[in-house]
Order: C-alpha cells, then structure tokens, then sequence
C-alpha cells in the first residue's frame, strides 16, 4: 500500500516538458531546473546535458562546460555524497532558444529510452561498490566528453555511456547500467584506435 499523499515518480519525457513550461519563453539558471524538478533535479539534470552529445555530430562550445558539471557530478556519486555544484555553475543560465533545442532533442531520445526502462537488478545502484564505479564511469566518460575534439563519435559514445548509467541509476535498472559499461568500453576502444591510426599515419609518411 502507498503512502497517503504520495505519488509516482513522473517520467523523464514529463520533466523535460516541465522545465520547458516554467521557463515560459525566458532562459533559465541551472540552479532553477534543479528547483523545478525537486527531488529528481540532479538526476535528470545530468540526463538533460548529455542528451545533446547523443548525436554523431560535436557542438562546439557545450562539451567543455556541461562535461566539466557532469565530471563534478560523477565525483560526488562516486563518493556517496548529495549532488552538488558551486554557485557559479548554478548560476550558469541557459538562454531559452538554446534550451528549447535542449528539450526537443532530448524528449525525441527520452520517449524511446522510457519504453526499456524499468527496476531490475538493484544491486547495481544500490551496492556501495557498484555505486563508486557508476560514478568514476560518469566522471572518467565525462572527461572524454569535455575534451574539444572536432571528431565523429567523441561527443557521442561518452555521452551514451553516461545517459546509460544515468537513467539506470535513477530507474534502478541494473541492465541499463551494464549496457552504459559496455558503451563506455566501446569509446576507450574508438579513441585507442584513433591513436593507433595516427601513429600508423604518421609511421607512414616517414615521421
């Protein structure tokens, strides 16, 4: 039996539409999306600025700032303690124009990802050993994230990974999680394989 008052968490699509809604056609502060989600803030703010990377194309000028929030939030994770960012990056305000092309893109993914989504092996958000690797996954696929590479697929494999683990965290999906680990795998390999094709460029033409 459920509590009296209480409610079922909304889905990710109706957070995106809410943050949309209370804008009302002005920018907004990382600080307020927070404030709009309650208590879900953190969780779907991390979603919100990883699903622009989800495309094969780089966005100039995004990677650096959101990946260097996302490093922070994977830290905090990693280490059990309450999501948290200095003021001047809640400060941080997203012109409207800006987050309208954040939210549209990201409910074309959320209403897909919603459809898989759902509580299986719990344990890997809610062992203590599992809960550090999430977050050192956030924080090191971040990284990679945060580094202005003009380059196919640098944005968009760390940003899967990090979506993956995300949305398995804040669903308890475990299967979620393991497939944002393999993802997060598959960019260490691209980018090993990126080296090894410039070294063998370079090898080539005589360096």
């Amino acid at each position: 039996m459920k509590p009296k008052g209480s409610h079922p968490p909304t889905r990710l699509s109706e957070d995106l539409r809410r943050i949309l809604k209370q804008a009302d056609g002005k920018g907004v502060t990382v600080g307020q999306i927070i404030e709009i989600l309650h208590g879900r803030g953190f969780d779907v703010l991390i979603i919100l600025l990883t699903l622009p990377f989800c495309t094969p194309i780089p966005l100039p000028g995004l990677s650096t700032p959101f990946g260097l929030i996302l490093m922070f939030f994977g830290l905090r994770i990693a280490l059990r303690q309450r999501p948290w960012l200095p003021r001047r990056l809640l400060n941080m305000e997203i012109p409207y124009p800006t987050l309208t092309k954040l939210i549209k893109g990201a409910l074309a993914v959320a209403t897909r990802l919603e459809k898989i989504l759902h509580p299986r092996l719990r344990f890997f958000k809610d062992w203590p050993s599992f809960n550090f690797l999430n977050g050192m996954s956030i924080l090191i696929s971040a990284f990679v994230l945060s580094l202005p590479l003009p380059i196919p697929f640098t944005n968009t494999l760390p940003a899967w990974s990090i979506l993956l683990i995300a949305a398995g965290m804040m669903e308890n999906d475990g299967a979620v999680i393991i497939a944002g680990y393999l993802m997060a795998g598959m960019t260490w390999l691209y980018l090993a394989s990126l080296v090894w094709v410039g070294k063998a460029g370079l090898t080539w033409m005589g360096f």
